[in-house]
């Protein structure tokens, strides 16, 4: 079943045109927020958090609206329930608001949308006063982004640049460009090739940090599989520690837009309200391998007390 076309914004201003005009600016701005934070919802859902938001907005004009945001050029897909599940039945409520960035290319195409359903299960979806700021800035990456920038290659073709500024094919791009035949895919390729390679790393880290069982080994096959060694063992834990606090401080699309240590925090009955550090811990402290002040921090922060 393909998914319709998009229609001209002269078609979508007609169609709305007896609208209140901010009615459909503050729908526009929390699809697209929804979007962003939670990278697929059922509408039934979006429209629980929608109406603590917006309660004069009636229910009626949210459904409505999703089928005329169906039409548009936006960042986003509104599936109906049986274009993702064949065998339900099609209802109005039961449609989904899925990020573009959620859909891949080619066959398997929505594995992505499935296994994001999977992990979700169980979970409430953010919904705090601030879902607005959260879902336009949900990486925890400033420090990370800065760091990935100014990584420089010390060896292959782009030694000695930094990654902000290698500009290359990596061998994965390479692979989709020998594999898919489509020139109209090509293109989608090489335009997303055409980017800074330090662009290409963080979106690979958001990728794996969603989808990775194991994101820090995944992360560190992409930077080998493109020719890159740290260039001393100060330089990785620098990193990976950078890479940690990202992982556990960002609104994550698996988390329903909740970090992990705010869903850890939720979720008392399976946290200790206090801990002792082990042998293990107390001797990489005292070989500095780990900042005993730091990971006392962030233990109270998840509400657990340190017994010494």
């Amino acid at each position: 079943m393909a998914y319709p076309k998009p229609v001209s914004q002269r078609s979508i201003d007609k169609i709305v045109r007896d609208w209140n005009a901010e009615t459909v600016c503050v729908l526009n701005r929390y699809f697209k927020a929804f979007a962003d934070l939670y990278v697929s919802i059922q509408l039934k859902d979006a429209w629980k958090v929608f109406k603590k938001f917006e309660p004069k907005i009636h229910k009626k004009q949210f459904i409505e609206f999703s089928s005329i945001v169906r039409r548009e050029d936006v960042p986003y897909y509104i599936y109906e329930i049986d274009e993702l599940y064949c065998d339900e039945r099609r209802l109005d409520t039961e449609r989904f608001i899925v990020h573009k960035d959620l859909v891949m290319d080619g066959y398997g195409k929505l594995r992505n949308v499935y296994d994001l359903h999977e992990a979700q299960i169980g979970k409430p979806y953010y919904s705090k006063s601030d879902l607005l700021t959260v879902a336009a800035h949900r990486h925890h990456d400033t420090e990370l982004r800065d760091f990935v920038d100014n990584m420089t290659f010390t060896k292959g073709s782009q030694k000695g640049k930094v990654f902000a500024q290698a500009v290359f094919i990596t061998k994965d791009e390479q692979f989709d460009l020998d594999y898919y035949k489509s020139e109209a895919t090509r293109k989608k390729i090489l335009e997303k090739a055409d980017r800074p390679f330090s662009e290409k790393f963080m979106s690979r880290i958001v990728l794996m940090t969603e989808f990775s069982d194991n994101p820090i080994i995944s992360i560190t096959h992409f930077l080998e599989n493109n020719d890159y060694e740290f260039e001393s063992e100060k330089q990785a834990e620098s990193f990976f520690r950078l890479l940690q606090d990202f992982m556990n401080n960002s609104h994550l699309w698996l988390n329903c837009g909740f970090t992990p240590t705010e869903l850890f925090v939720m979720q008392p009955q399976q946290m200790p309200k206090a801990i002792s550090l082990g042998s293990g811990i107390q001797k990489a402290i005292r070989e500095g391998q780990i900042d005993r002040d730091e990971i006392i921090r962030k233990l109270k922060k998840m509400g657990v007390d340190i017994v010494d």
